[in-house]
Protein backbone atom coordinates (compact mmCIF):
# COMPACT_ATOMS: atom_id res chain seq x y z
CA UNK A 1 0.00 0.00 0.00
CA UNK A 2 2.81 2.52 0.40
CA UNK A 3 3.59 1.77 -3.07
CA UNK A 4 2.45 4.07 -5.87
CA UNK A 5 2.93 3.34 -9.69
CA UNK A 6 1.40 6.00 -12.20
CA UNK A 7 3.14 7.03 -15.60
CA UNK A 8 5.18 10.17 -15.16
CA UNK A 9 5.51 12.71 -17.78
CA UNK A 10 6.43 11.67 -21.27
CA UNK A 11 6.32 8.04 -21.19
CA UNK A 12 3.19 5.76 -22.55
CA UNK A 13 0.47 4.20 -20.55
CA UNK A 14 1.60 0.81 -20.92
CA UNK A 15 4.99 1.83 -18.74
CA UNK A 16 4.56 1.84 -15.15
CA UNK A 17 6.38 3.86 -12.85
CA UNK A 18 6.19 5.44 -9.27
CA UNK A 19 4.55 8.85 -8.39
CA UNK A 20 8.01 10.32 -7.83
CA UNK A 21 6.54 13.34 -6.20
CA UNK A 22 4.19 11.73 -3.53
CA UNK A 23 6.94 9.63 -2.86
CA UNK A 24 8.63 13.10 -2.21
CA UNK A 25 5.81 14.60 -0.82
CA UNK A 26 5.74 11.27 2.13
CA UNK A 27 9.78 11.60 2.46
CA UNK A 28 9.82 15.09 3.12
CA UNK A 29 6.32 14.52 5.93
CA UNK A 30 8.20 11.61 7.81
CA UNK A 31 11.73 13.41 7.71
CA UNK A 32 10.04 16.43 9.09
CA UNK A 33 8.29 14.24 11.82
CA UNK A 34 11.76 12.40 12.56
CA UNK A 35 13.21 16.25 12.73
CA UNK A 36 10.80 17.80 14.83
CA UNK A 37 10.72 14.98 17.56
CA UNK A 38 14.28 15.58 17.64
CA UNK A 39 14.70 19.45 18.16
CA UNK A 40 15.98 19.98 21.69
CA UNK A 41 12.80 22.13 23.62
CA UNK A 42 15.33 25.10 24.64
CA UNK A 43 14.13 28.70 25.40
CA UNK A 44 17.33 29.54 22.74
CA UNK A 45 15.02 28.93 19.88
CA UNK A 46 12.00 30.63 18.19
CA UNK A 47 8.78 29.46 18.86
CA UNK A 48 8.02 28.70 14.66
CA UNK A 49 10.56 25.32 15.30
CA UNK A 50 8.03 24.08 17.67
CA UNK A 51 4.32 23.18 17.63
CA UNK A 52 2.54 26.17 18.00
CA UNK A 53 0.66 25.28 21.22
CA UNK A 54 3.69 23.75 22.59
CA UNK A 55 6.30 26.58 22.35
CA UNK A 56 8.77 28.32 24.27
CA UNK A 57 9.91 29.68 26.69
CA UNK A 58 7.85 27.14 29.32
CA UNK A 59 7.05 24.49 26.83
CA UNK A 60 3.75 23.76 28.09
CA UNK A 61 0.70 22.79 26.41
CA UNK A 62 -1.61 25.87 25.87
CA UNK A 63 -5.00 24.92 24.08
CA UNK A 64 -6.16 28.14 23.55
CA UNK A 65 -2.85 29.09 21.71
CA UNK A 66 -3.99 29.22 17.97
CA UNK A 67 -1.86 29.18 14.85
CA UNK A 68 0.48 26.60 12.91
CA UNK A 69 4.03 26.15 12.65
CA UNK A 70 5.62 24.13 9.94
CA UNK A 71 5.77 21.68 12.27
CA UNK A 72 1.92 21.34 12.47
CA UNK A 73 2.32 20.45 8.64
CA UNK A 74 4.07 17.16 8.77
CA UNK A 75 1.59 15.28 10.13
CA UNK A 76 -1.45 16.04 7.94
CA UNK A 77 1.15 15.65 5.29
CA UNK A 78 2.28 12.38 5.76
CA UNK A 79 -1.71 11.63 6.45
CA UNK A 80 -2.56 13.05 2.91
CA UNK A 81 -0.14 10.98 0.98
CA UNK A 82 -1.17 7.76 2.28
CA UNK A 83 -5.26 8.53 1.10
CA UNK A 84 -3.16 9.45 -2.26
CA UNK A 85 -2.06 6.12 -2.04
CA UNK A 86 -5.14 4.31 -1.81
CA UNK A 87 -6.87 4.25 -5.54
CA UNK A 88 -3.08 3.62 -6.92
CA UNK A 89 -2.51 0.56 -4.61
CA UNK A 90 -5.90 -1.28 -4.17
CA UNK A 91 -7.14 0.18 -7.72
CA UNK A 92 -6.39 -2.83 -9.83
CA UNK A 93 -7.77 -5.24 -6.99
CA UNK A 94 -11.19 -3.21 -7.13
CA UNK A 95 -10.98 -3.09 -11.16
CA UNK A 96 -10.52 -7.01 -10.98
CA UNK A 97 -13.25 -7.36 -8.53
CA UNK A 98 -11.20 -9.15 -6.13
CA UNK A 99 -13.29 -8.10 -3.37
CA UNK A 100 -12.09 -10.53 -0.94
CA UNK A 101 -8.51 -9.86 -1.25
CA UNK A 102 -8.91 -6.28 -1.48
CA UNK A 103 -10.61 -6.52 2.18
CA UNK A 104 -8.48 -8.64 3.52
CA UNK A 105 -5.36 -7.22 2.97
CA UNK A 106 -6.93 -3.96 4.32
CA UNK A 107 -7.47 -5.76 7.43
CA UNK A 108 -4.15 -6.87 7.59
CA UNK A 109 -2.25 -3.32 7.23
CA UNK A 110 -4.72 -2.31 10.25
CA UNK A 111 -3.95 -4.82 12.24
CA UNK A 112 -0.12 -5.08 11.30
CA UNK A 113 0.12 -0.77 12.06
CA UNK A 114 -1.60 -1.68 15.37
CA UNK A 115 1.19 -4.25 16.31
CA UNK A 116 4.21 -1.76 15.11
CA UNK A 117 2.11 1.26 17.33
CA UNK A 118 2.06 -1.59 20.35
CA UNK A 119 5.46 -2.01 19.95
CA UNK A 120 6.63 1.37 18.79
CA UNK A 121 5.68 2.43 22.31
CA UNK A 122 6.20 -0.21 24.53
CA UNK A 123 10.20 -0.78 23.57
CA UNK A 124 11.63 2.85 22.16
CA UNK A 125 14.65 3.03 24.56
CA UNK A 126 13.49 5.93 26.36
CA UNK A 127 9.94 4.72 27.33
CA UNK A 128 12.65 1.12 28.99
CA UNK A 129 13.35 1.32 32.26
CA UNK A 130 16.60 -1.03 32.32
CA UNK A 131 20.10 0.79 31.82
CA UNK A 132 20.95 2.38 28.58
CA UNK A 133 22.94 -0.87 27.11
CA UNK A 134 20.08 -2.90 27.63
CA UNK A 135 17.31 -0.75 26.33
CA UNK A 136 19.60 0.00 23.44
CA UNK A 137 20.23 -3.63 22.87
CA UNK A 138 16.70 -4.19 23.25
CA UNK A 139 15.70 -2.07 20.81
CA UNK A 140 18.08 -2.98 18.20
CA UNK A 141 17.09 -6.82 18.12
CA UNK A 142 13.50 -5.22 18.12
CA UNK A 143 14.61 -3.56 14.69
CA UNK A 144 16.15 -6.64 13.24
CA UNK A 145 12.45 -8.31 14.40
CA UNK A 146 10.50 -5.76 12.42
CA UNK A 147 12.31 -6.69 9.33
CA UNK A 148 11.24 -10.46 9.76
CA UNK A 149 7.65 -9.26 10.83
CA UNK A 150 7.11 -6.20 7.54
CA UNK A 151 9.70 -7.39 4.93
CA UNK A 152 8.59 -9.16 2.07
CA UNK A 153 10.05 -12.27 1.59
CA UNK A 154 11.01 -14.01 -1.61
CA UNK A 155 11.02 -17.33 -0.29
CA UNK A 156 8.01 -19.92 -0.57
CA UNK A 157 4.85 -18.51 1.27
CA UNK A 158 5.36 -20.81 4.64
CA UNK A 159 9.25 -19.62 4.92
CA UNK A 160 7.90 -16.15 4.98
CA UNK A 161 5.20 -16.89 7.55
CA UNK A 162 7.73 -18.95 9.56
CA UNK A 163 10.46 -16.11 9.71
CA UNK A 164 7.25 -13.63 10.63
CA UNK A 165 6.18 -15.66 13.54
CA UNK A 166 9.62 -15.43 14.61
CA UNK A 167 9.73 -11.81 14.82
CA UNK A 168 6.49 -12.04 16.84
CA UNK A 169 7.97 -14.21 18.92
CA UNK A 170 11.08 -12.17 19.71
CA UNK A 171 8.88 -8.95 20.07
CA UNK A 172 6.67 -10.78 22.55
CA UNK A 173 10.09 -12.21 24.39
CA UNK A 174 11.67 -8.96 24.25
CA UNK A 175 8.02 -7.28 26.12
CA UNK A 176 8.14 -10.26 28.52
CA UNK A 177 11.65 -10.06 29.87
CA UNK A 178 10.87 -6.13 30.27
CA UNK A 179 7.49 -6.25 31.44
CA UNK A 180 9.15 -9.55 34.21
CA UNK A 181 12.34 -8.14 35.03
CA UNK A 182 12.10 -4.42 34.86
CA UNK A 183 9.12 -3.97 36.22
CA UNK A 184 7.82 -1.89 32.80
CA UNK A 185 4.44 -3.74 32.70
CA UNK A 186 3.16 -3.96 29.08
CA UNK A 187 -0.32 -2.15 28.54
CA UNK A 188 -2.64 -2.66 25.52
CA UNK A 189 -3.36 1.12 26.31
CA UNK A 190 0.01 2.05 25.86
CA UNK A 191 0.85 2.55 22.13
CA UNK A 192 2.45 4.85 19.32
CA UNK A 193 -0.33 7.88 18.72
CA UNK A 194 0.91 8.59 15.23
CA UNK A 195 0.83 4.56 14.05
CA UNK A 196 -2.53 3.90 16.08
CA UNK A 197 -4.21 6.95 14.07
CA UNK A 198 -2.38 5.77 10.82
CA UNK A 199 -3.86 2.04 11.86
CA UNK A 200 -7.20 3.36 11.62
CA UNK A 201 -6.98 5.90 8.48
CA UNK A 202 -5.55 3.14 6.87
CA UNK A 203 -9.00 0.75 7.72
CA UNK A 204 -11.43 3.24 7.27
CA UNK A 205 -9.85 5.49 4.86
CA UNK A 206 -9.31 2.49 2.31
CA UNK A 207 -12.91 1.62 3.08
CA UNK A 208 -14.32 4.86 2.46
CA UNK A 209 -12.28 5.26 -0.55
CA UNK A 210 -13.73 1.22 -1.89
CA UNK A 211 -17.29 2.48 -1.38
CA UNK A 212 -16.45 6.18 -3.00
CA UNK A 213 -14.42 4.97 -5.87
CA UNK A 214 -16.60 6.46 -8.98
CA UNK A 215 -17.87 9.13 -6.59
CA UNK A 216 -16.30 12.00 -5.21
CA UNK A 217 -19.57 13.65 -3.76
CA UNK A 218 -20.42 10.75 -1.68
CA UNK A 219 -17.08 10.61 -0.73
CA UNK A 220 -16.89 14.72 0.34
CA UNK A 221 -20.66 13.54 1.81
CA UNK A 222 -18.57 11.60 4.45
CA UNK A 223 -17.15 14.58 5.74
CA UNK A 224 -20.32 16.28 5.80
CA UNK A 225 -21.91 13.48 7.97
CA UNK A 226 -18.82 13.05 10.37
CA UNK A 227 -19.18 17.08 10.88
CA UNK A 228 -22.51 16.45 12.17
CA UNK A 229 -21.23 13.79 14.73
CA UNK A 230 -18.28 15.89 15.62
CA UNK A 231 -20.78 18.51 16.20
CA UNK A 232 -23.56 17.46 18.03
CA UNK A 233 -22.15 14.70 20.09
CA UNK A 234 -22.01 16.75 22.81
CA UNK A 235 -25.67 16.88 23.42
CA UNK A 236 -26.61 14.82 26.21
CA UNK A 237 -28.68 10.96 25.00
CA UNK A 238 -28.12 11.92 21.56
CA UNK A 239 -27.75 9.19 19.42
CA UNK A 240 -24.63 11.01 17.96
CA UNK A 241 -23.42 10.99 21.48
CA UNK A 242 -23.71 7.28 21.80
CA UNK A 243 -22.16 6.74 18.18
CA UNK A 244 -19.24 8.75 19.90
CA UNK A 245 -18.38 6.40 22.77
CA UNK A 246 -19.10 3.24 21.65
CA UNK A 247 -17.84 1.46 23.81
CA UNK A 248 -15.02 2.10 26.22
CA UNK A 249 -13.34 -1.63 25.93
CA UNK A 250 -12.12 -0.61 22.03
CA UNK A 251 -10.90 2.58 22.88
CA UNK A 252 -7.08 1.62 23.20
CA UNK A 253 -7.74 0.75 19.23
CA UNK A 254 -10.25 2.55 17.81
CA UNK A 255 -11.76 6.09 19.27
CA UNK A 256 -14.33 7.73 17.05
CA UNK A 257 -12.50 11.17 17.20
CA UNK A 258 -9.54 9.67 15.28
CA UNK A 259 -12.07 9.64 12.50
CA UNK A 260 -11.25 13.32 12.39
CA UNK A 261 -8.27 12.98 10.48
CA UNK A 262 -10.78 11.52 7.51
CA UNK A 263 -10.95 15.35 6.67
CA UNK A 264 -7.07 15.17 5.74
CA UNK A 265 -6.82 11.42 4.08
CA UNK A 266 -10.16 11.76 1.78
CA UNK A 267 -9.18 14.68 -0.19
CA UNK A 268 -5.85 12.91 -0.43
CA UNK A 269 -7.43 10.00 -2.08
CA UNK A 270 -8.77 12.50 -4.77
CA UNK A 271 -5.31 13.62 -5.41
CA UNK A 272 -4.69 9.30 -6.03
CA UNK A 273 -7.34 9.83 -8.41
CA UNK A 274 -6.27 12.52 -10.48
CA UNK A 275 -2.98 10.61 -10.85
CA UNK A 276 -4.61 7.58 -11.74
CA UNK A 277 -6.57 9.62 -13.97
CA UNK A 278 -3.50 10.92 -15.46
CA UNK A 279 -1.79 7.65 -16.02
CA UNK A 280 -4.85 6.80 -17.89
CA UNK A 281 -4.80 9.23 -20.53
CA UNK A 282 -0.73 9.41 -20.82
CA UNK A 283 -1.02 13.27 -22.06
CA UNK A 284 2.60 12.95 -22.33
CA UNK A 285 5.32 15.60 -22.02
CA UNK A 286 4.68 19.52 -21.35
CA UNK A 287 5.02 21.45 -24.33
CA UNK A 288 8.03 24.12 -24.41
CA UNK A 289 5.63 27.26 -23.67
CA UNK A 290 4.32 24.99 -20.52
CA UNK A 291 7.43 25.08 -18.68
CA UNK A 292 7.48 28.78 -17.69
CA UNK A 293 3.97 28.01 -16.63
CA UNK A 294 4.80 24.69 -14.47
CA UNK A 295 7.61 26.91 -12.53
CA UNK A 296 5.51 29.71 -11.90
CA UNK A 297 2.12 27.37 -10.27
CA UNK A 298 5.12 26.04 -8.00
CA UNK A 299 6.46 29.34 -6.84
CA UNK A 300 2.50 30.37 -6.63
CA UNK A 301 2.05 26.94 -4.36
CA UNK A 302 5.32 27.70 -2.22
CA UNK A 303 4.39 31.10 -1.21
CA UNK A 304 0.68 29.55 -0.83
CA UNK A 305 2.31 27.00 1.88
CA UNK A 306 4.68 30.00 3.22
CA UNK A 307 1.74 32.80 3.55
CA UNK A 308 -0.51 30.61 5.68
CA UNK A 309 1.95 29.12 7.85
CA UNK A 310 2.97 33.10 9.21
CA UNK A 311 0.14 34.90 8.88
CA UNK A 312 -1.63 32.17 10.75
CA UNK A 313 1.09 31.85 13.28
CA UNK A 314 1.50 35.59 13.61
CA UNK A 315 -2.43 35.79 13.47
CA UNK A 316 -1.91 38.78 10.74
CA UNK A 317 -6.00 37.37 9.55
CA UNK A 318 -5.94 40.23 7.33
CA UNK A 319 -2.93 39.43 5.57
CA UNK A 320 -4.00 35.93 5.43
CA UNK A 321 -7.61 36.42 3.76
CA UNK A 322 -5.78 39.23 0.87
CA UNK A 323 -2.60 37.18 0.26
CA UNK A 324 -4.89 33.87 -0.42
CA UNK A 325 -7.03 35.98 -2.87
CA UNK A 326 -4.38 37.36 -4.66
CA UNK A 327 -2.45 34.24 -4.63
CA UNK A 328 -5.87 32.64 -6.04
CA UNK A 329 -5.79 34.93 -8.93
CA UNK A 330 -2.56 34.92 -9.94
CA UNK A 331 -2.51 30.48 -9.94
CA UNK A 332 -5.88 30.62 -11.96
CA UNK A 333 -3.97 33.17 -14.39
CA UNK A 334 -1.20 30.93 -14.65
CA UNK A 335 -3.32 28.22 -15.48
CA UNK A 336 -6.06 30.00 -17.45
CA UNK A 337 -5.33 28.19 -20.91
CA UNK A 338 -3.47 24.94 -19.83
CA UNK A 339 -4.32 23.10 -23.11
CA UNK A 340 -3.71 19.20 -22.76
CA UNK A 341 -0.73 17.27 -20.97
CA UNK A 342 0.29 17.16 -17.62
CA UNK A 343 -0.19 20.93 -16.94
CA UNK A 344 -3.57 20.21 -17.16
CA UNK A 345 -3.46 18.05 -14.51
CA UNK A 346 -1.70 20.87 -12.47
CA UNK A 347 -4.82 22.78 -12.69
CA UNK A 348 -6.97 20.76 -11.57
CA UNK A 349 -4.49 19.86 -8.15
CA UNK A 350 -4.29 23.51 -7.66
CA UNK A 351 -8.10 24.02 -8.20
CA UNK A 352 -8.64 21.67 -5.07
CA UNK A 353 -5.95 22.80 -3.36
CA UNK A 354 -7.50 26.50 -3.24
CA UNK A 355 -11.04 25.03 -2.68
CA UNK A 356 -9.89 23.57 0.97
CA UNK A 357 -7.45 26.44 1.65
CA UNK A 358 -10.60 29.14 1.01
CA UNK A 359 -12.66 26.50 3.22
CA UNK A 360 -9.98 26.26 6.41
CA UNK A 361 -9.70 30.06 6.48
CA UNK A 362 -13.35 30.20 6.23
CA UNK A 363 -13.39 27.82 9.27
CA UNK A 364 -10.35 29.41 10.69
CA UNK A 365 -12.27 31.67 13.32
CA UNK A 366 -14.08 28.39 14.81
CA UNK A 367 -13.40 27.13 17.73
CA UNK A 368 -10.95 29.84 18.78
CA UNK A 369 -8.86 29.77 15.75
CA UNK A 370 -6.53 27.12 13.91
CA UNK A 371 -4.83 25.10 16.01
CA UNK A 372 -3.28 21.46 15.67
CA UNK A 373 -4.11 20.56 19.21
CA UNK A 374 -7.35 20.04 19.63
CA UNK A 375 -7.01 20.66 15.97
CA UNK A 376 -9.95 22.18 13.84
CA UNK A 377 -11.90 21.68 10.73
CA UNK A 378 -9.64 24.77 10.10
CA UNK A 379 -6.42 22.68 10.97
CA UNK A 380 -7.71 19.77 8.92
CA UNK A 381 -8.95 21.67 5.73
CA UNK A 382 -6.39 24.03 5.39
CA UNK A 383 -3.26 21.30 5.79
CA UNK A 384 -4.82 19.62 3.09
CA UNK A 385 -5.23 22.60 0.69
CA UNK A 386 -1.31 22.94 1.16
CA UNK A 387 -0.85 19.42 0.72
CA UNK A 388 -2.19 19.48 -2.90
CA UNK A 389 -0.06 22.76 -3.11
CA UNK A 390 2.78 20.73 -1.99
CA UNK A 391 2.50 17.85 -4.30
CA UNK A 392 3.12 19.91 -7.29
CA UNK A 393 6.35 21.70 -5.97
CA UNK A 394 7.34 17.99 -5.25
CA UNK A 395 5.99 16.72 -8.87
CA UNK A 396 8.22 19.45 -10.06
CA UNK A 397 11.71 18.72 -8.21
CA UNK A 398 11.06 14.69 -8.61
CA UNK A 399 10.61 15.49 -12.23
CA UNK A 400 13.75 17.42 -12.88
CA UNK A 401 15.37 16.37 -10.02
CA UNK A 402 15.36 13.19 -9.32
CA UNK A 403 19.11 12.35 -9.57
CA UNK A 404 19.98 14.97 -7.14
CA UNK A 405 21.31 13.25 -4.45
CA UNK A 406 19.42 14.76 -1.81
CA UNK A 407 16.12 14.47 -3.62
CA UNK A 408 16.47 10.98 -4.55
CA UNK A 409 17.02 10.14 -0.72
CA UNK A 410 14.21 12.14 0.48
CA UNK A 411 12.26 9.82 -2.26
CA UNK A 412 13.78 6.32 -0.61
CA UNK A 413 12.62 8.02 2.58
CA UNK A 414 8.98 8.20 1.48
CA UNK A 415 9.45 4.76 -0.37
CA UNK A 416 9.88 3.50 2.98
CA UNK A 417 8.61 5.48 5.35
CA UNK A 418 8.07 2.59 8.52
CA UNK A 419 12.10 2.65 8.39
CA UNK A 420 12.65 6.16 8.76
CA UNK A 421 9.99 6.50 11.71
CA UNK A 422 11.73 3.82 13.11
CA UNK A 423 15.19 4.55 12.93
CA UNK A 424 16.10 6.89 14.97
CA UNK A 425 14.85 5.52 18.09
CA UNK A 426 15.71 2.07 17.29
CA UNK A 427 19.08 2.41 15.17
CA UNK A 428 20.86 5.44 15.02
CA UNK A 429 20.43 6.41 18.71
CA UNK A 430 21.12 2.84 20.38
CA UNK A 431 24.32 2.86 17.79
CA UNK A 432 25.21 6.13 18.88
CA UNK A 433 24.69 5.38 22.27
CA UNK A 434 26.49 2.41 22.65
CA UNK A 435 29.77 3.97 20.55
CA UNK A 436 29.59 6.33 23.44
CA UNK A 437 28.62 9.59 20.49
CA UNK A 438 25.92 10.31 21.95
CA UNK A 439 27.24 11.81 25.25
CA UNK A 440 29.85 13.31 23.49
CA UNK A 441 26.34 15.24 20.94
CA UNK A 442 24.82 16.08 23.95
CA UNK A 443 27.27 17.87 25.69
CA UNK A 444 27.94 20.54 22.70
CA UNK A 445 25.08 22.29 24.10
CA UNK A 446 27.49 23.78 26.58
CA UNK A 447 29.92 25.74 24.65
CA UNK A 448 26.97 26.89 22.85
CA UNK A 449 23.46 26.97 21.98
CA UNK A 450 23.67 26.81 18.44
CA UNK A 451 25.50 23.03 19.04
CA UNK A 452 22.73 22.28 20.73
CA UNK A 453 21.41 21.74 16.87
CA UNK A 454 24.00 19.50 16.04
CA UNK A 455 23.17 15.84 17.27
CA UNK A 456 19.63 16.71 15.82
CA UNK A 457 21.09 17.30 12.44
CA UNK A 458 23.28 14.04 12.78
CA UNK A 459 20.50 11.81 14.04
CA UNK A 460 18.55 13.22 11.18
CA UNK A 461 21.05 12.89 8.77
CA UNK A 462 21.45 9.18 9.56
CA UNK A 463 17.74 8.05 9.68
CA UNK A 464 18.07 9.63 6.01
CA UNK A 465 21.08 7.68 4.73
CA UNK A 466 19.90 4.59 6.50
CA UNK A 467 16.51 4.62 5.14
CA UNK A 468 17.51 5.42 1.84
CA UNK A 469 20.66 2.25 1.83
CA UNK A 470 17.44 -0.18 2.92
CA UNK A 471 15.42 1.23 -0.12
CA UNK A 472 18.01 1.20 -2.44
CA UNK A 473 18.87 -2.94 -1.53
CA UNK A 474 15.13 -3.38 -1.75
CA UNK A 475 14.93 -3.68 2.06
CA UNK A 476 11.29 -2.79 1.96
CA UNK A 477 8.85 -2.54 5.15
CA UNK A 478 5.06 -3.03 4.21
CA UNK A 479 2.39 -3.21 6.47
Amino acid sequence: MLTSAVVMAGTTASVPFRALGLDLLRGMAIIGMVLASLIPYDGNWPGWMYHAQVGPPAFTFDPDKPGITWVDLVFPFFLFSMGAAFPLALGGKLERNQYLLLFKGILKRGALLLFFALALAYLTPGNLQAGNPINWLTALVAFGCFFLIFMPHKWSKTRGYLLQLAGFALVAALVWGHHHYTGNFFSLWKSNIIILVLANMAVFGSLIWVLTSRNWLMRMGVLALFAGVWLTHGLPGSWTAHLWGFHPSVAWFYQFSFLKYLCVVLPGSILGDLLLNYRKEAEGRFEESDYRSAWSIVLVSLLFVVLNVYTLYARELVANLAGNALLGVAGFFILRNTGTGKLTLYRRLFQWGFFFVVLGVFFEPFEGGIKKDPSSFSYWFLTSGLAFLAYLICDRIATVGRHNAVALALIRCGQNPMIAYAAGAFLVMPVLGLLHILPLLDGLKQYHALLALVRTVVVTVLVVWTTAYATKRKWFWKS
